[in-house]
């Protein structure tokens, strides 16, 4: 490194400009949100020693430009993605509406007018392009709950609470929750606070709490006729029973009659229940589960509580005296169930056959116990009914027929 030579070769290089040293240099920092972020520079070959503070002015003013150039670009990208962020929040709550049946509305108390949206429109059962007024939302609410609503709302607003009530509209017959509260310009003291909120379709939920209430009812009127059912049947067993044991045991199948029946009506929320599966249900105790001995045809019956109660106990004697005495008794034995449906003089009738084949010899019994008696005598509330029992050689026959609700 002491050879002159190369000691030319390293020294530093000088600044040139399209090939020419560098004689002119001005520059003027430009700063976006007040922070340096570069440098507007004047390079030239040639030297000016003309140049004035105007200039010198001049150029800053460009630099000055050049930041707030940047300075715009940077929000027009920063307000393009709030733009973006603001239009998907709009689809999702537009979403999260629609899927809620919630409806919007706001209330210019000044000027009166009120704007909603469509679905609010649907709900008041009012056209898309109908214009929305106070008057025209009370006439649209059922007069029993407008009025209610109309002083909840008033006193709200009085105290500057929020507002929330249930309301039936009178044209779709939707109950509707309506919630709201009230808010201030808080650029003027002197504007007038006005009202915005939410409109939802509770309908749904209305109908279901009506049903529970229903089925409440329904229930309790079940339950106490069934405890008359009971009563009698336990004070007609005692008497006619020879023991304890025979109490039992006969007491105890006539209360799971009782309690299949319930089931079945439970199920079915105590509407009409299948009287296929009524007979299965009754008889079930009395077979095994792969038997044959029990052959059920005939066309789709159904049966309400009153005439599933009361049948169920008949065919649950039927079963038990099968089982003691007649075609249940052997395995040879089978019973033959045909249900059918027929109308007399616009009034539907099911007529149900009874039918015991392979089983020993009956013989009308020489004493009449509980069990016959409830046989001949169940349906004895429905009007129009009746049982005739035939004890023909080849087994037990039993015919009965009885008006139906459902036929």
């Amino acid at each position: 490194m002491n050879d002159p030579a190369e000691r030319s070769q390293v020294a530093p290089s000088v600044p040139v400009y399209e090939g020419r040293p560098v004689k002119f240099f001005a520059g003027a920092p430009i700063k976006v949100h007040g922070v340096n972020a570069g440098a507007l520079c004047v390079i030239d070959g040639k030297n000016h020693r003309d140049t004035t503070p105007e200039d010198a002015q001049a150029l800053r003013r460009l630099a000055n430009l050049a930041g707030s150039l940047y300075e715009l670009k940077d929000a027009a990208r920063g307000k393009a993605s709030a733009d973006l962020a603001l239009s998907r929040a709009q689809k999702r709550h537009s979403m999260a509406m629609r899927a809620g049946n919630i409806g919007a509305w706001s209330w210019d108390r000044k000027s009166n007018t009120v704007e909603c949206d469509n679905a609010l429109r649907e709900m008041l059962g009012m056209t898309g392009g109908e214009p929305v007024t106070c008057r025209g939302i009370l006439s649209a609410i059922t007069p029993d709950t407008r009025f209610p609503m109309l002083r909840r709302f008033k006193a709200a607003l009085d105290r500057g609470e929020e507002y929330q009530y249930e309301f039936k509209v009178e044209k779709t017959g939707k109950w509707l929750l309506s919630l709201g509260s009230t808010y201030e310009n808080m650029l003027c003291d002197d504007e007038v606070g006005s009202v915005f909120g939410v409109v939802v379709d509770i309908s749904t939920t209305k109908e279901s709490e009506q049903k529970t209430r229903l089925l409440l009812r329904e229930l309790n009127h079940r339950v106490k006729n069934t405890l008359a059912i009971v009563q009698s049947i336990a004070g007609q067993t005692l008497r006619r029973s020879r023991s304890s044991a025979e109490f039992n045991m006969a007491f105890s199948g006539r209360l799971q009659a009782l309690s299949a029946a319930h089931t079945l009506l439970s199920d079915e929320q105590w509407g009409a229940i299948a009287l296929d599966g009524l007979l299965r249900s009754q008889v079930a105790p009395f077979i095994d589960g792969n038997s044959r001995q029990i052959d059920i045809h005939g066309g789709a019956v159904y049966l309400d509580p009153d005439e599933a109660l009361a049948l169920g106990l008949v065919i649950h004697e039927l079963a038990s005296n099968a089982a003691k005495y007649g075609a249940l008794s052997t395995r040879a034995g089978v019973i033959d169930i045909t249900v059918s449906c027929c109308d007399e003089g616009g009034v539907g009738h099911l007529e149900l056959d009874w039918v015991e084949v392979g089983g020993p010899a009956v013989n009308p019994p020489a004493e009449r116990g509980f069990g016959s008696v409830l046989i001949e005598r169940s349906l004895d509330k429905v009007i129009g009914s009746k049982v005739v029992v035939d004890y023909a050689d080849s087994g037990l026959r039993v015919h009965i027929k009885m008006p139906l609700r459902y036929c």
